[in-house]
């Protein structure tokens, strides 16, 4: 597979939602997977790397992989307040700032903690809080990448980033005027529609996390002036909108495939519930004996229908992809069960796993044919 055709793929879809949990896979990593099937995914992080790349990482619906393109028009509409944290830095963190920009300069694709030991920043001591026991170059760091003052060059291998200087990474000076917010609001909304195929006022305005006001009255607009088609689905009582000439197939193969939890198909639980018909929640943070389906659950995308969940593990010390436990929509596990095994069988070879084990049984080695 090509970089251009998975890069063709991203863009497409407008994101890769980024996500530190491993269970299987990188989250950022399996849309590309669900939609093209097998890649090597060092040729994502070459991309990734790679000085004015089509593709970097930037705030969407949440921290994700985005068009270059699209940072500027981000940068506009983004409303992660909690992050820059620029407003109350003191004066040391703010001469701070100066000095991680003149680093950066020199020293394109350094992370937060090679930032601190060049700038010789003590870490925090207090390990009270999970996860955010940031000192103040990461503090520094991710308001910088807040306001696309730095952005990324991919990550390492501890799924740090590895920070640049945002004409490093763009190949060219970020330009985000806000005399053109509207503009701006427009494309994200129109990348957004395109993406989804059909969608709410909501659908659009939650997959970049735009507000909901401002997207209604652009949606109405845009379909009065022809620009988009207003539509009507069956069993949804507000506007839905679609692309011009957009093509809908009369049928749609029965292809199997399992989704992430963080994949933009199903990250709109809301989306999910009214288009599709099915429920589906991340269960990571509820504790284990309250947990419906499990704790890393793909949903089942079958055609155009969505059939089932599978609790995914890659026990890679085994050397086993563990579907720890099997859900099946009522009426599906007859006609899925084999469609499900094929797909197991797939992303474990993907993944360098020798064997496929769903529940307790034994694990079921591949047959590999030469």
């Amino acid at each position: 597979m090509t970089p251009r055709k998975m890069t063709s793929a991203v863009q497409a879809i407008s994101q890769l939602q980024v996500d530190s949990v491993n269970v299987v896979r990188r989250a950022h990593y399996m849309p590309i997977f669900a939609r093209l099937g097998a890649y090597d995914i060092t040729a994502l992080d070459k991309v990734l790397a790679t000085p004015g790349s089509a593709l970097t990482e930037y705030w969407a619906h949440e921290a994700s992989i985005v068009s270059s393109e699209l940072v500027p028009d981000l940068l506009l509409w983004q409303r992660r307040t909690w992050i820059d944290k620029s407003h109350l830095f003191t004066d040391e963190q703010q001469e701070l700032s100066h000095r991680v920009i003149n680093y950066l300069e020199a020293n394109p694709g350094s992370s937060a903690r090679e930032i601190s030991a060049a700038l010789d920043v003590e870490p925090v001591t207090s390990k009270e809080h999970w996860g955010w026991n940031w000192n103040d170059t990461k503090y520094v760091t991710e308001s910088l990448f807040a306001r696309a003052q730095i952005l990324t060059l991919g990550r390492n291998s501890q799924f740090e980033r590895r920070y640049a200087l945002t004409h490093h990474v763009l190949g060219e000076p970020l330009e985000a005027d806000d005399a053109h917010r509207q503009e701006a609001l427009e494309r994200l909304i129109n990348r957004s529609l395109a993406a989804q195929g059909v969608a709410t006022a909501h659908c659009v305005a939650e997959y970049f996390r735009l507000p909901i006001r401002e997207v209604k009255a652009q949606l109405a607009q845009h379909a009065n002036a022809g620009r988009i088609e207003q539509v009507q689905v069956t069993g949804i009582n507000e506007p839905c909108y679609m692309p011009l000439e957009t093509t809908i197939p009369r049928k749609v193969s029965k292809d199997l495939r399992l989704l992430s939890p963080f994949d933009s198909m199903v990250f709109n639980r809301r989306r999910l519930e009214r288009f599709f018909d099915f429920e589906y929640r991340i269960e990571i943070y509820v504790p284990e004996a309250k947990r419906r389906y499990g704790y890393y659950v793909f949903p089942m995308l079958y055609g155009d229908e969505f059939v089932g969940r599978v609790d995914l593990k890659a026990d890679r010390a085994r050397g086993v992809l563990h579907a720890k436990s099997v859900h099946f929509e009522s009426g599906w596990e007859a006609e899925v069960h084999a469609p499900l095994q094929s797909e197991l069988e797939r992303m474990a070879a993907w993944l360098g796993l020798d064997s496929v084990q769903v529940g307790c049984e034994p694990p079921v080695r591949r047959i590999v044919v030469r």
